[in-house]
């Protein structure tokens, strides 16, 4: 709805409009560092805030910041043991995205190294060959890509070339390509 006001000013109205379609509520994450999900959220604060400071210019009108809003969407805990889909629904999803941690096969500690043996895995729940000689942030592929199956759901990631090159290739890749008919749209 458009109302004039004195001096030939339109105003819109916002609530009724719905003008902002990306809100934080609809960003979820999961950070194993407690400090980094308190970063998170008081980021997520600030770009509402800055959001809602732009979408009053452009309308011409006064929005409520406050009080602020807890977003529970970003949870604290280890990507790698969790399910991703206890923390958003599939269906909800367009984009995943992140900066997995990068520690290659040869340096994994022993809990990093049965979390991979843990992740890659058939159907059956049966170890791939290749899983302990591939590096940390694979697992981050391999689940994003079984809960991403079926979907339109994009992902990006940021990592190591190592997933790339050499050995890994198959131990990273086949199971995905296989199993779950992901492709690669870009890379670099």
């Amino acid at each position: 709805a458009i109302k004039l006001y004195m001096g030939n000013t339109v105003k819109l109205d916002v609530e009724e409009l719905n003008l902002v379609q990306v809100k934080p509520n609809q960003f979820y994450g999961i950070e194993i560092n407690d400090f980094a999900v308190s970063v998170a959220k008081t980021a997520l604060w600030i770009a509402e805030n800055q959001m809602l400071e732009e979408t009053k210019d452009i309308v011409f009108s006064n929005i409520d910041f406050l009080p602020l809003k807890s977003y529970t969407n970003i949870v604290h805990g280890n990507a790698l043991t969790l399910d991703w889909e206890k923390v958003v629904s599939k269906d909800k999803l367009n984009y995943i995205i992140g900066n997995p941690p990068f520690v290659g096969h040869s340096i994994q500690n022993p809990v990093q190294k049965k979390e991979m043996r843990t992740i890659y895995v058939d159907e059956k729940g049966k170890e791939y060959s290749l899983s302990g000689k591939i590096d940390y942030v694979a697992g981050w592929y391999f689940k994003a890509s079984q809960l991403i199956c079926g979907t339109t759901a994009k992902v990006a990631f940021v990592s190591t070339n190592s997933i790339c090159q050499g050995e890994q290739v198959a131990g990273v890749w086949k199971p995905l390509y296989d199993r779950f008919n992901i492709s690669i749209d870009f890379a670099y």
